[in-house]
């Protein structure tokens, strides 16, 4: 077909335009994503720098802190009480130490190694190693935000600026919503639009969405981490509907344990 078949020829003509409409089409959608995508990166950016930056991140020797979680009822009387001691020796490293139902409970994990003890017993398969592998990945991926979102598989988007309302008053935030391919759990994580800290982040698990709010941040070498939280149970459009749990987090200068 030549230049002057399109020109002359009708049909041609109307080919050539559906042709040229989708290809329109195809530009506009790609510019609007690698735009979001962009929103996003500047968005995280700005946090993580808020937040201490990632140098100091990527670079952290010897963090370490005792976080405790006092899980309430309906009446807001404290039920349960779990004292976990984590320690990051440095980057990638980490233990986890707690006590519960009379079991002393060790869990290691470099990358790709990971090592339990109960007791002093290695475990070595079963179901306590996935539990505890989960709960690891947890510890870091809670405390270690907004810098875990830019870790590989986190499908993130803006989901604009809304308000929030927190037990403090109501704060306006860019809402980003984040999935894992194969996971069913869906995050939200919430930052101030004046200073792009995180001031909460929300989980919809087995359709149950919990709302965490940061209620006190501290500074600690070179990063702004958690004090004091609170977990609410929260509908979908994220308003508060009763506490679930407290936690405190106390940074601690040396291990409180060790396994050299």
């Amino acid at each position: 077909m030549y230049i002057s078949d399109v020109i002359l020829n009708p049909l041609s003509n109307h080919y050539s335009m559906h042709i040229i409409s989708r290809l329109l089409l195809l530009v506009v959608i790609i510019n609007s994503c690698t735009s979001g995508d962009q929103v996003v990166n500047d968005l995280l950016n700005n946090s993580i720098s808020a937040h201490g930056g990632f140098g100091n991140y990527s670079n952290l020797k010897e963090l370490n802190y005792r976080k405790t979680t006092y899980t309430v009822n309906t009446s807001n009387i404290i039920t349960d009480t779990l004292v976990q001691n984590v320690r990051h020796p440095q980057f990638g490293i980490t233990y986890l130490h707690y006590q519960s139902k009379g079991l002393d409970i060790e869990a290691y994990h470099d990358n790709n190694v990971f090592t339990l003890h109960r007791d002093g017993q290695l475990i070595e398969e079963g179901e306590l190693i996935k539990q505890h592998r989960s709960m690891v990945d947890g510890v870091k991926f809670v405390f270690f935000q907004p810098f875990k979102l830019k870790d590989q598989g986190a499908q993130i988007r803006h989901q604009g600026v809304r308000e929030l309302a927190l037990p403090g008053g109501a704060r306006k935030v860019h809402h980003l919503k984040v999935t894992y391919k194969g996971a069913s759990d869906s995050w939200h994580f919430f930052l101030d639009t004046s200073n792009y800290q995180v001031v909460a982040n929300a989980v919809k698990h087995d359709d149950k969405m919990s709302l965490i709010t940061n209620d006190a941040m501290q500074w600690y070498k070179g990063l702004l981490v958690h004090q004091k939280r609170t977990s609410y149970l929260s509908n979908d459009d994220f308003i508060l509907l009763r506490p679930q749990a407290f936690y405190d987090y106390e940074m601690i200068n040396s291990p409180s344990y060790s396994k050299e």
